[in-house]
């Protein structure tokens, strides 16, 4: 397989590869890269189905349900369908870690693009390690240590999804999580930051005041084009990702079209 940089902190494509066939030293290969650029986009993988894709991602942890999922009782671990279209507004257009919310949150993620619109529909995906090495000693210094709550959000967007109904359950069943605000990661040992747009509410050491300019400003140090990279989708395309050093953000440019991809995500 060839491996090829796509920008100056995170992101690799990796063709010559098919993944419903990779060996078990094809995956070694992927786990050292996954771990050096965060996101590898793999081009040209139309032929995979929904079960090829779970067991791809598998091999970088073990079934992941989303909250919701448990709270609908699930206990087959699929795929999911993410449907974007007139009927379906997009929501995942905000800078995000996938359920951060969640005490046992996502490690790993990856999406298949099953149907594009005429233009526009990128994932921009920004390393969180790169925007902590940025920040000045002082400020790390004063981050350390501190804690913040994350939750659902405004929960909008999954009312519209799953309903009053489940959303009410899984609030009940998961209503939030506290995380440090500087992270560090269980296997590399490097520092990120921990915060995140959609879903961190407020730093729990700090007045309301000092917590919002606080967390705005970080999101907007993450949001920083210097440490991200944004991926071009076609049709049969295949993108995985540590979840945890990133944050991502699904481009909405193309709405009303119709847009739809299948998501696996793995602990």
């Amino acid at each position: 397989m060839k491996i090829s940089p796509l920008a100056g902190h995170i992101g690799a494509a990796i063709t010559d590869i098919d993944l419903t066939s990779a060996t078990r030293d094809d995956i070694a290969t992927i786990k050292t890269a996954i771990t050096e650029f965060l996101m590898l986009a793999f081009p040209d993988q139309g032929h995979m189905t929904d079960e090829q894709q779970v067991a791809f991602t598998l091999n970088f942890g073990g079934p992941y349900f989303h909250p919701i999922a448990r709270a609908m009782g699930a206990t087959e671990f699929k795929t999911g369908r993410i449907i974007d279209d007139i009927d379906h507004p997009p929501y995942q257009d905000k800078w995000h870690t996938d359920v951060s919310w969640d005490p046992e949150p996502p490690t790993f993620g990856s999406l298949r693009m099953i149907e594009l619109p005429e233009r526009g529909g990128d994932t921009a995906f920004s390393s969180t390690y790169a925007a902590y090495d940025a920040l000045s000693e002082p400020m790390k210094r004063s981050l350390d240590g501190l804690t913040a709550w994350h939750s659902m959000g405004d929960e909008l967007a999954f009312r519209s999804k799953a309903g009053d109904e489940i959303v009410d359950k899984t609030l009940k069943l998961v209503p939030g999580a506290t995380n440090p605000v500087i992270g560090t990661h269980p296997v590399t040992g490097k520092k990120f930051i921990n915060v995140n747009s959609e879903f961190t509410s407020h730093i729990n050491e700090l007045s309301k005041t000092e917590s919002r300019a606080i967390l705005d400003f970080l999101v907007a140090h993450c949001a920083n084009p210097n440490f991200g990279v944004r991926w071009q989708w076609t049709v049969g395309d295949v993108v995985l990702w540590d979840e945890r050093p990133t944050h991502h953000f699904a481009v909405a440019d193309y709405y009303p079209q119709r847009r739809e991809v299948i998501r696996v995500n793995v602990r």
